[in-house]
């Protein structure tokens, strides 16, 4: 080995990005990602790999088959609608998590068959907080934690596919109208009825979603964005906030750090930037993966959203018929509101297969679900594997050229700087060359096994108290405590040169996540090309 190394460090930091070429990339973002896949991230600095899914209820959903078509969170319990097997009509069931799912639909109430989706909204106009369900044929259907109701409404209520609450109305969208309840009148005809100060509006082009945001009532469509302000129809005014862009796709409307995402055709987008800066180009938070998220688009027909608020993370989901769960598909952005409105890095899941999700904080604890066609329903956030399935997770860094690109590199030792929550499970590959097949590109090499209390590989800071696990039956030093956080340094030699490399870490498991918040290459160069 020289006698004399050079020392390249690198902060894991900016996410997934594919609209640079490899080279462009290692120079001017060297801490951000060319794969970034079950890694979020993360708010606490790095990239960190994603949390597991469990099963909600043990039980599937009984009598029934096919996708669950709506889910919801109220009074404790999850709310799910799934297809009966006789006549295919949509049932309601019911489950607090204890192993039983209870019908609440009757053989008179029941949903439309079919695979739309079937959507909730909560309100509270009499001191009872109920749910109004709509399902894109019926009137609106009603609950109350103890009786699913359908009130006999008129011919225009029918076939809603979406419903939010705004300042005291029930507002539902179907194809092109808006159809709004009286102020604090829903249960029967009156509560719609023009002479109670109802009313009906029409829009220019199909209806894809409506959020309550900042005081306003947002309204999308399929090429522009509107927006009413006001208390009752007597007041309400009605502003175009876009006339040549809208939301493409209904159930990927969100509300993150003080914007709204939704996705439009070339992209993920923020309401706030459309409306504030008028060139909706300049929304686009999506650019950075425009490869990705274009790929994303056409290769799903059906998507589905979630937050992860105590992330700041907005999820969406593509959902594809005959997919397995190990390719499912989604895209995660962590929001970091100290690099600016609109700024969030990206990455992509695998492995969680949603065709419809749901998420609220209740008594101050995040509820995520999600559910698809095999008739369980999952909690996001839980555990340390995919429902028992390892989780495959992976962080390329770019193409490297440290410095110079027409100077050859050879490398000796790899400095990992991880963030473990227990025992830690990896693999770190050098990648020269951009993959030449004519360059020897060394074997993985194992990150798991050197945690061992008398490893040479583990730098002992003299900071911290040493803690101590036990794995695979033999007692290993698994880190440093730095306040109440472990910090982990894995110093390991490698071997091989190039002009430029690339780290590839990968972890295969059902351990506790970690955080990879930075490396260190120590290298000599060598010759000039």
């Amino acid at each position: 080995m020289p006698e004399s190394l050079e020392t390249f460090p690198i902060e894991f930091k900016g996410g997934l990005l594919t609209n640079l070429s490899p080279l462009q990339q290692g120079i001017n973002a060297p801490g951000s990602a060319r794969q970034l896949r079950n890694f979020e991230p993360s708010i606490e600095g790095g990239y960190k790999r994603v949390l597991g899914f469990d099963k909600y209820d043990s039980t599937e959903i009984p009598n029934t088959a096919g996708l669950v078509r709506g889910l919801f969170y109220y009074g404790g319990k999850v709310l799910a609608v799934r297809n009966n097997t006789v006549g295919g009509e949509g049932e309601l069931y019911e489950s607090s998590g204890t192993g039983a799912w209870t019908r609440k639909s009757t053989n008179s109430i029941r949903f439309a068959s079919g695979t739309g989706k079937v959507r909730f909204a909560k309100f509270n106009f009499d001191g009872t907080e109920r749910v109004v369900i709509v399902d894109g044929l019926n009137t609106p259907f009603f609950y109350d934690g103890t009786s699913l109701t359908k009130p006999t409404l008129t011919d225009a209520q029918e076939g809603a596919n979406f419903v939010t609450i705004f300042k005291n109305h029930i507002f539902l969208a179907k194809d092109t109208s808006i159809i709004t309840s009286a102020p604090l009148l829903y249960a029967d005809a009156n509560g719609w009825s023009p002479a109670n100060n109802a009313q009906e509006q029409q829009y220019n082009d199909e209806i894809t979603g409506m959020i309550a945001f900042r005081d306003q009532l947002y309204i999308f469509s399929k090429t522009a964005i509107n927006k009413l302000s006001g208390s009752t129809w007597s007041d309400f005014t009605r502003v175009p906030v876009s006339e040549d862009m809208g939301c493409t796709h209904p159930d990927t409307i969100q509300e993150i750090a003080g914007d709204v995402a939704f996705m439009a055709p070339d992209g993920i987008r923020m309401l706030s930037g459309t409306s504030r800066i008028g060139d909706v180009g300049l929304a686009t938070v999506t650019k950075n993966i425009q490869g990705e998220i274009s790929n994303f688009q056409n290769r799903h027909g059906v998507f589905c959203s979630v937050l992860v608020r105590g992330k700041s993370q907005y999820r969406v989901f593509g959902y594809r018929s005959g997919d397995s769960s190990a390719n499912a598909r989604g895209l995660l952005g962590t929001h970091f509101a100290a690099e600016g409105a609109g700024d969030i890095a990206w990455a992509e899941t695998r492995g969680i297969q949603a065709y419809t999700a749901y998420g609220e904080y209740n008594a101050n604890e995040e509820q995520l679900f999600f559910a698809n066609a095999d008739g369980f329903v999952y909690q996001l956030e839980r555990g340390n594997s995919f429902n028992g399935v390892a989780i495959e997770a992976s962080y390329f860094t770019p193409f490297l050229p440290i410095n110079d690109p027409a100077l050859r590199k050879t490398m000796y030792v790899l400095h990992s700087y991880v963030d473990p929550e227990g025992s830690l499970r990896a693999t770190a590959r050098m990648n020269y060359d951009f993959g030449d097949s004519s360059v020897i590109q060394p074997d993985p090499i194992d990150l798991t096994n050197i945690l061992t209390s008398d490893s040479d590989d583990f730098d002992m800071g003299i900071y911290g108290t040493a803690t101590y696990a036990t794995y695979s039956g033999a007692t290993v030093l698994t880190g440093f405590l730095y306040g109440d956080a472990v910090r982990l340094t894995l110093r390991k030699q490698v071997t091989g040169s190039g002009f430029v490399v690339s780290v590839e870490y990968t972890s295969s498991g059902s351990t506790q996540p970690f955080a990879l918040d930075a490396l260190a290459l120590e290298y000599s160069t060598q010759t000039r090309r």
